[in-house]
């Protein structure tokens, strides 16, 4: 064949298509330098390989002109719309359009739009997100992987939260998102390493999606591999329990900072994401951009505002200036203990002091938490503590030598667990004991068995009668409402079931605990909110996940948790976007305990400095660290009044306040405000991002068009239900399978579990995508269409056009359609457009304007290649704008942060030499300022090289994907 080749003419390189860089000789040897796709450049010596002239889609046709028309195989329009659909599909779209519309299984809230909306504009997506409980920063973590993911960022996956949301966050990824994470736990890791060896770092793999506690990841093995992996997205759930406070950091903090560090895009979420210090806080912001702020720079609103996006409940407000959310009424309910109920709460609690002091004494940690969790059940019903003294009983009759397993060890640590889990650990915990001797372990056997026989000859108490009084009452005068009641514990929550067996309304009661399983769970919520039953009675494993807003607005608490977070949680499952009734929550209590006079002075404050701040959220992280069990148990081990303990806790709440109430005043943490304004705004994208990949309606047609070109069907089987006989081509197995029932309406697939939505990325979908793109000789890259709208005949060129940074990452890539007619060369894309979107006429063409088309070919294109370099021209400007202002704003600060640290520590060498001008030996202390000193230079021109590769727009070479030969009818 011919050797002279110039650059950029397409050939095929044995078999495989491939674009000519450079020929050259070394001595007599002739090379030829080629990019090849998917491969990359390469050099190849001409004698040594099979190189064809690459011919396009239109240079085949010529000799076939009289046999053209819109059916024909060569330029099938049918082929050719599905080319062109396949190729939409697969499109990395442009900012500004919000593509987890279309590709998620979720109600969508304008508000949640508009945080993912804010995340996505930013020049890396790296966010706290601290909007109030119950608005869904799970769903927003969720939109915003589903846009990293269709923009082809989203490859390796990390989900870091506390071991107790792991299932909640594997359920709602894979039920709204259609996302399988995999978890990350000691036999995953064991797994690994033998499939891929010890050496091997398993948590640097391409294509992972690994969800892990915490707790687990912060384990010392773990360290190094972190320092050597990287993520494209990290997710950190909770994150204010992975913040710096103190002098020395946590394990938990100083992984989670590796993580942040070596990760793209990062998601903080925490709904208290400061404790009324600021040092918390301060480092969730460092962690989402080290060079923000500063060691001894102040945060300022705007440096918070580039990173943090932060709701409240009473901030959002619908298109008549109305809140959405509606008041909540929150009542105490006192019950005053019968004698029999005091006598046996003292005597318990005398119990509990003697056993807790002794294991102070001791230096036995556990066996005062299990003491611990005994005073806590004895304040929630007489069901609950006569339950855990036998079992404690039971346990010293007949004592386990067993070591304490992890979960309950990891519990004394203070990690949350499941809530089956933590009421395994607990048993466990129940039994352990500091007894020592025969005679010493046989005294506390016999006060148990006294305790037993007093909690065994009590009748119901005092508060169960009250609170079925309440529900008998409730019940009668609104037969129609409906009542969620929760429970701290499992025995408690049998000890009322067995109460309520013979009432009349004991066939409605649906129960939810740590016990029922993921799919049960979704039943009963589902009979709850749209069957006839109206009474769930729950375990704090209700207390997240679940939503009943639409159905319920009274709730029932048995008992307070210990930790205020857990009633907010609670109560976020009835106060939640679509409520529209007052919230009523009544929390029972013992009359005269402590534990209830510090609970109501607890609950009591947070309102009232809710009332001052306007934001629930902001109380309980002001409250995050304060340890109120410590408190009640050393007013019980001191027998010290319930006052003292009040007055102790209203000194410490009343100095958060202040500090919280300074944070105000800077305007650091408040929340913003979502108005018909903000509601405006963000619908515009909406309307413009509904569509992005097709309708629903273009999705369904393409679905049916592919499933039949290659040899499969697909029919309509009711009302928005589909089946499909899916072809071997596009089965995993090879051989023909059934697929269904299935829809393409995203409003049916949320109202109706378990019906199968095809979400424009759907397996299946990318499936037929990628094989219509594979064809063989050309199907699909010509089209011919007949169309009444066009006056003269032309070419349609389907252009790719497509933008990356200097880090290679894509920052648009779109379809251009560019109509060119015979007549005058005029090059239009509007009408490019309208002939991709319309069906052909079926009729021959006239032979000699086609045969007319192909010869000119030459000069159509020509005019389709200025047009759309100048398109691409217009194109790369806006976007370089607009990145220049967001990176030149970036390295503002960049030098603000330099400038500030470079002062800082040189004023330390500036100490130290006055010391060692007076004789102190100050060389070591001095060194190691100026290392620092080097290491902040090393750090800001590393960080300054990568702004200036993402400040670059490069604009790849527009390639032409089709043809479509355009005639008029």
């Amino acid at each position: 064949m011919n050797r002279e080749f110039e650059s950029g003419d397409r050939i095929r390189l044995n078999g495989d298509p491939a674009e000519v860089i450079r020929t050259y000789e070394v001595g007599n040897l002739p090379y030829l330098r080629v990019y090849i796709e998917g491969d990359g450049a390469k050099t190849v010596c001409l004698d040594h390989v099979s190189v064809e002239p690459s011919s396009d889609a239109l240079d085949t046709l010529e000799d076939q002109v009289a046999d053209l028309h819109p059916r024909h195989e060569a330029v099938s329009s049918e082929w050719f719309d599905l080319r062109t659909e396949a190729l939409q599909l697969k499109m990395a779209h442009e900012q500004g359009q919000l593509l987890s519309i279309s590709n998620s299984l979720v109600r969508l809230e304008p508000y949640q739009l508009a945080c993912v909306n804010q995340v996505m504009q930013k020049l890396r997506q790296r966010a706290l997100i601290a909007d109030d409980v119950g608005l869904g920063k799970t769903i927003e973590a969720g939109l915003i992987l589903k846009e990293l993911e269709a923009r082809n960022r989203a490859n390796s996956v990390l989900f870091l939260v506390p071991a107790h949301l792991q299932k909640k966050w594997i359920r709602d990824m894979e039920r709204f998102f259609d996302i399988d994470l995999t978890v990350a736990d000691r036999q995953w890791v064991d797994a690994e390493r033998r499939r891929l060896g010890e050496e091997a770092n398993i948590w640097d793999q391409e294509g992972q999606r690994l969800v892990t506690s915490m707790a687990f990841l912060r384990q010392d093995e773990f360290q190094s591999e972190i320092e050597n992996a990287f993520w494209d997205v990290a997710v950190i759930d909770e994150a204010h329990k992975a913040s710096k406070r103190g002098e020395s950091p946590s394990k938990t903090s100083l992984m989670a900072e590796r993580v942040a560090n070596h990760c793209e895009s990062l998601l903080l979420l925490s709904a208290t994401p400061h404790d009324g210090k600021g040092e918390a806080f301060r480092s969730l912001i460092s962690y989402i951009d080290p060079f923000l702020v500063a060691e001894d720079q102040d945060l300022t609103r705007e440096t918070v505002n580039r990173v943090m996006i932060r709701r409240g409940k009473e901030t959002i407000y619908d298109d008549n200036g109305e809140r959405i959310f509606p008041e909540r009424d929150v009542q105490t309910a006192t019950v005053s203990m019968s004698p029999a109920e005091e006598q046996l709460y003292e005597r318990v609690t005398e119990y509990v002091r003697e056993v807790y002091n002794r294991s102070d004494q001791l230096n036995e940690p556990a066996v005062g938490f299990a003491m611990a969790l005994m005073q806590k059940r004895l304040v929630s019903s007489v069901g609950a503590i006569r339950e855990t003294l036998r079992r404690r009983l039971h346990g010293l009759l007949e004592p386990d030598e067993r070591s304490l397993s992890t979960d309950a060890t990891a519990y004394l640590e203070g990690e949350d667990l499941e809530d089956s889990d933590r009421e395994q650990a607990e048993q466990e915990l129940e039994r352990l004991t500091v007894a020592q001797g025969d005679e010493a372990l046989q005294k506390e056997i016999d006060t148990l068995q006294e305790l037993v026989a007093m909690a065994e000859d009590l009748p119901v108490d005092t508060k169960a009668r009250k609170v079925k009084r309440y529900i008998e009452q409730l019940f009668e005068e609104h037969p129609n409402e409906k009542l969620i009641l929760f429970t701290e514990y499992r025995d408690t929550l049998d000890y009322l079931l067995n109460l309520f067996a013979d009432e009349p309304w004991a066939d409605e009661i649906l129960t939810i605990h740590g016990d029922v399983s993921k799919d049960e769970r979704t039943r009963i919520e589902d009979e709850f909110n749209y069957g006839k039953s109206r009474l769930l009675m729950a375990t704090d494993a209700a207390s997240e996940g679940i939503d009943l807003q639409h159905s319920c607005h009274i709730m029932v608490n048995y008992e307070l948790p210990w930790n205020p977070n857990r009633l907010e949680q609670r109560i976020g499952r009835i106060h939640r976007y679509g409520q529209d009734k007052e919230v009523k929550v009544w929390n029972f209590q013992f009359d005269g305990t402590r534990e209830s006079e510090i609970f109501e002075l607890l609950q009591d404050k947070v309102e009232e400095i809710r009332s001052k701040v306007g934001a629930t959220a902001d109380v309980l992280g002001m409250l995050d660290d304060v340890n109120i069990d410590s408190l009640l148990m050393k007013s019980v081990q001191n027998q010290e009044p319930a006052s003292a303990t009040k007055e102790e806790l209203e000194e410490l709440m009343e100095e958060r306040e202040q500090t919280l109430l300074e944070w105000y005043e800077r305007s650091l943490i408040d929340c913003s405000t979502f108005d018909s304004e903000s509601r405006q705004e963000i619908q515009s994208i909406v309307d413009d991002s509904e569509d992005v990949f097709g309708s629903e309606q273009e999705i369904r047609e393409f679905f049916t068009r592919a499933i039949e070109a290659f040899e499969g069907s697909g029919e309509k089987r009711g009302n928005q239900l589909y089946e499909a006989e899916v072809p071997p081509a596009v089965t995993d197995s090879g051989q023909p399978e059934t697929m269904g029932p299935f829809t393409f309406s995203r409003d049916f697939a949320i109202d109706h579990d378990g019906i199968e939505y095809l979400s424009p990325d759907a397996d299946i979908l990318q499936a037929l995508r990628d094989l219509i793109l594979q064809q063989e000789q050309h199907a699909g890259k010509t089209g011919m269409k007949l169309l009444p709208f066009v006056d003269q005949p032309g070419i349609t060129f389907v252009y790719k056009v497509a933008f990356e940074d200097a880090t290679g990452k894509t920052i648009r890539e779109q379809l251009i359609p560019v109509y060119v007619d015979l007549a005058g060369l005029d090059a239009q894309r509007s009408l490019g457009q309208r002939v991709l979107d319309a069906e052909t006429v079926h009729a021959r063409p006239d032979e000699s304007t086609v045969s007319r088309l192909l010869k000119q070919r030459g000069d159509l294109e020509e005019a389709a290649e200025r047009y759309i370099s100048s398109m691409v021209a217009d194109i790369r400007e806006d976007l370089l704008e607009t990145r220049q202002q967001d990176v030149q704003k970036e390295l503002s600060d960049l030098e603000a942060y330099e400038q500030a640290e470079r002062d800082r520590i040189q004023s330390f060498i500036n100490s130290y030499e006055e010391k060692a001008n007076t004789g102190s030996d100050m060389r070591i202390a001095i060194r190691n300022q100026k290392q620092r000193l080097e290491q902040l230079e090393s750090r800001i021109e590393s960080r300054k090289a990568e702004l200036r590769k993402r400040e670059q727009v490069i604009s790849l070479a527009p390639d032409i994907e089709a043809y479509c030969l355009t005639l008029p009818v």
